[in-house]
């Protein structure tokens, strides 16, 4: 590089600042190896905007839902021409919302029986079986806490005592030599002292119509072992459930039992039926 040249580039003016950008849009496509765009360079006219005219516009605010974006206007020759539809507009807009956030506060007193006469109403009065059969047979369920047992020594209980009277299953429990065994003799005289108070249920006549177990929770507990290892264990605790029925329920299974029995048809070792689909040929 020569003196003259070097003595020009140390002394070229230096650029302090950048021109202002313009208010425009530009678009561009260019072809590269036959690729994408048009032939020809595209540029858009740059659209240039005044500050007053910047100011007008409206802010982009996005509607809320439900409501209207978009405001009507009146005729010229209304004669509510000179006055504001703002607080008309604002007012339909809360209307349409006040059914939906506003609830009533006595719901409670009136849903309940609407829906039972609406109930009625749709069934003209007839009762279902089961509704039927409560206003004759009486029916209590007896659950009890949870017993610090597993399901597997629970669920045989369960088994042993169920269809069986209430004081025989008293009794059975009493000299079980089984563990869960006192538990659940404790809830028994629970669960029938219950059927007796609150279903007026003669406990001569009350058997256990159906009993099973629930599964609880898990209690964690430490197992100290050698060499300072510790082992977690779980203890799992189950609950038990009974039913309590009179000796009416059971005579009334046991009739139906029996009149389905007599409803039956008598058997055939070779009913008389039409013969279809007879050919000369086998169907082998």
């Amino acid at each position: 590089m020569s003196a003259i040249t070097a003595t020009g580039w140390l002394l070229r003016p230096k650029v302090t600042h950048l021109p202002p950008p313009t208010i425009a849009n530009q678009s561009r496509t260019i072809k590269f190896m036959h690729w994408g765009g048009n032939k020809d360079l595209k540029l858009s006219e740059p659209t240039v905007l005044s500050v007053d005219e910047l100011l007008k516009q409206s802010p982009k605010i996005k509607p809320q839902v439900g409501y209207n974006s978009q405001r009507g206007g009146l005729a010229a020759s209304s004669i509510f021409g000179d006055e504001s539809t703002e607080v008309a507009a604002t007012e339909s807009s809360m209307g349409a919302f006040s059914t939906i956030h506003i609830r009533d506060p006595n719901r409670e007193h009136w849903a309940w029986p609407k829906r039972a006469t609406a109930r009625e109403v749709r069934r003209r009065g007839r009762l279902t079986k089961r509704e039927m059969l409560l206003q004759t047979e009486k029916e209590h369920l007896a659950k009890s806490h949870m017993f610090k047992t597993s399901v597997k020594k629970l669920a045989p209980i369960a088994r042993q005592i169920q269809g069986k009277k209430i004081e025989d299953a008293i009794i059975q429990m009493r000299f079980s030599p089984k563990g869960a065994a006192r538990d659940v003799l404790g809830h028994l005289y629970a669960a029938r002292n219950e059927s007796v108070v609150r279903r007026k249920m003669d406990p001569e006549q009350t058997y256990i119509e159906q009993a099973w177990v629930g599964r609880g929770t898990y209690e964690v507990e430490h197992n100290h072992r050698a060499r300072g290892r510790i082992d977690m264990l779980k203890l799992p605790y189950t609950s038990i459930t009974v039913v309590l029925k009179e000796q009416v329920t059971r005579d009334r299974i046991a009739k139906e039992k029996e009149d389905k029995r007599l409803r039956k048809k008598p058997w055939e070792q070779l009913p008389s039926r039409p013969l279809v689909g007879q050919t000369q040929y086998y169907r082998w």
